[in-house]
């Protein structure tokens, strides 16, 4: 059956299936942002310790009165205390922002989840008729959608027109960060998804082929 365009959202007042679908993918793509986020901050906390490792051994290589003395001479010792007092309440307030932040997303990224779980049970318990159904291996759609699925990997399986798309998307989004955020996002959710409906004997599923692009 050929494959129909269709808008980037479901039309308006769509409710159902469809709708939740839409929930889950939106809920997918703050996911992803907020897990940058963490991972930002992380190697921020990263990158701040190994410095401050380095510095103090550094340090304790050096002989400090020497180093003031050689620092006075050429008339550097106010300018190298004031730049390391500088240096040093930058980074502790760095460091603190990078703790907050590390936190604050963990704890974001928690909720996200519990949030997207809520609404892959409202679409699982849905007894309502499927759209349109399309059947899949279960368990290499659930791993491509969460290790390749950013390069369209699951909708191969699918056979659709839309994973060459995501195969562009995750390549440009390489050098154009927001398109592979999508791209991450969308297919995390549908991974995600896939987890919790049950498989036949065969191990495929059942799931709405959702035709729109958020």
């Amino acid at each position: 059956m050929e494959e129909k365009e269709k808008g980037i959202l479901p039309p308006k007042g769509t409710d159902g299936r469809y709708r939740d679908i839409r929930n889950l993918h939106i809920h997918g793509l703050i996911l992803v942002l907020v897990l940058i986020i963490m991972l930002g901050a992380s190697f921020s906390i990263l990158g701040r310790t190994i410095l401050s490792m380095a510095m103090d051994s550094f340090g304790d290589s050096v002989d400090p009165e020497a180093l003031a003395w050689g620092l006075e001479v050429y008339g550097f010792s106010q300018i190298a205390a004031n730049g390391i007092k500088i240096f040093r309440t930058v980074t502790n307030a760095l460091g603190a922002v990078s703790y907050v932040a590390a936190f604050v997303s963990l704890v974001a990224a928690l909720y996200i989840v519990y949030r997207m779980r809520l609404v892959v049970s409202e679409i699982v318990d849905d007894f309502a008729p499927y759209e349109n159904p399309v059947r899949v291996k279960k368990t290499p759609f659930v791993w491509l959608g969460f290790l390749l699925g950013a390069y369209g990997g699951h909708l191969f399986l699918l056979k659709k027109k839309k994973a060459w798309i995501f195969l562009l998307l995750g390549v440009l989004g390489m050098q154009i960060i927001p398109l592979f955020l999508y791209t991450s996002g969308i297919s995390f959710a549908d991974a995600f998804m896939a987890c919790f409906i049950e498989k036949d004997e065969e191990g495929y599923i059942e799931m709405e082929d959702y035709p729109y692009w958020l």
